[in-house]
């Protein structure tokens, strides 16, 4: 039987800068492409030159559709069998979208392009979507973003795409010390922890992406309350705006995700008849005005997580009904119950992560 040659063996026969006569980023490659050879995998490239890699690609992936990118319309002379060439600008996000829509998502993307940073940031940010969970993501070249070569590829940018990596690199291994919630940047608080490794190497880094698809109808999770007090119990609807999961409803008035990364940033409580009032109070401490039920307290999508709830009835409610409420706050699997008109608030001043309101019949 035939040895089957070495990804940087067929690299060095097609002449690319990949294989070990100039970058040797074949020999790395080849660590995370062995168990893909024979798969019927998609890969995208962006930057032909001269079609060396797409002629390596080519033959270590056999069952492989390939796309070469580049700006330079001569390289469509590089087109045929499972080799597809398109034309674009690496630094125009709609045809960045334009190939990725009609050819991904893909296995492997490999950014080869002009180098400049702004074109390396882009690239990342647009295309990285397109990678199928458990796909690889690689930016070749970042030499380009240090010394001499700096200057030179830097553009119009205000920072590297190294930079930019780093950033990126904190939110995964920092793990539950820095707060995605906060990060201002929608690409890094998206994926910030939606990748398996992030993995250099002498002018390259090499990105698996292990990006889990949100579920938009998510359960409300489990009642705060072990018992119910006495009387029969008025239907009360809940909606919470929750990090990481936005408008959550629970139809049994509660809302309780079980998790310290879902803190709650608002909530309305519906109800037939205007029997009750709360208000919230914010992470700077401040508490809001006093709404009656069917009308929103707190916030939409500005991170701004609350730190407490009250609640009261009505004047014209208490002689008919009785009031409960409970609130879970982050670390504590310990609910804290107020009464009527009482502020639950963490000693800790922690977030608000469940809250169940009890109404019940006299």
């Amino acid at each position: 039987m035939d040895e089957i040659p070495a990804l940087n063996t067929i690299g060095l026969k097609h002449g690319t800068d990949k294989a070990s006569s100039l970058h040797n980023y074949l020999e790395f490659y080849e660590i995370f492409f062995a168990s893909l050879r024979k798969e019927p995998i998609t890969i995208l490239e962006i930057g032909v030159l001269k079609g060396a890699s797409l002629k390596t690609w080519e033959e270590y992936f056999p069952r492989a559709k390939i796309i070469g990118a580049d700006i330079v319309a001569a390289t469509k002379r590089f087109e045929h069998g499972r080799v597809t060439i398109e034309l674009l600008d690496q630094s125009n996000v709609e045809e960045l979208v334009r190939i990725a829509v009609k050819h991904g998502p893909f296995d492997i993307i490999v950014e080869d392009g002009s180098h400049f940073w702004e074109h390396q940031i882009t690239s990342l940010r647009t295309l990285f979507p397109f990678v199928k969970p458990s796909g690889l993501y690689i930016v070749e070249d970042l030499q380009t973003n240090y010394g001499s070569l700096g200057e030179k590829y830097k553009g119009i940018a205000t920072r590297t795409c190294v930079d930019y990596l780093k950033d990126w690199l904190d939110l995964k291994v920092a793990d539950d010390q820095l707060p995605l919630h906060v990060v201002e940047d929608a690409f890094l608080r998206t994926y910030g922890r939606a990748i398996q490794h992030m993995s250099f190497y002498r002018r390259a880094c090499l990105i698996k992406k292990a990006f889990t698809p949100v579920v938009r109808e998510i359960s409300p999770g489990q009642p705060l309350a072990r018992a119910v007090p006495p009387g029969p119990v008025v239907t009360l609807g809940m909606l919470a705006h929750v990090t990481g999961r936005g408008d959550v409803f629970g139809a049994a008035g509660f809302v309780n995700l079980e998790s310290d990364k879902h803190g709650f940033q608002g909530f309305q409580i519906d109800s037939d008849e205007p029997i009750l009032e709360y208000r919230v109070r914010r992470n700077d401490s401040a508490w809001s005005e006093w709404t009656v039920n069917n009308n929103f307290a707190g916030s939409r999508g500005q991170s701004k997580l609350l730190t407490g709830a009250a609640f009261r009835l009505r004047p014209h409610a208490k002689e008919r009904y009785r009031l409960r409420t409970l609130c879970r706050f982050e670390g504590s699997d310990v609910p804290l119950e107020a009464a009527d008109g009482q502020d639950c608030v963490a000693p800790s001043g922690a977030a608000l992560c469940g809250l169940q309101v009890l109404v019940t019949k006299r």
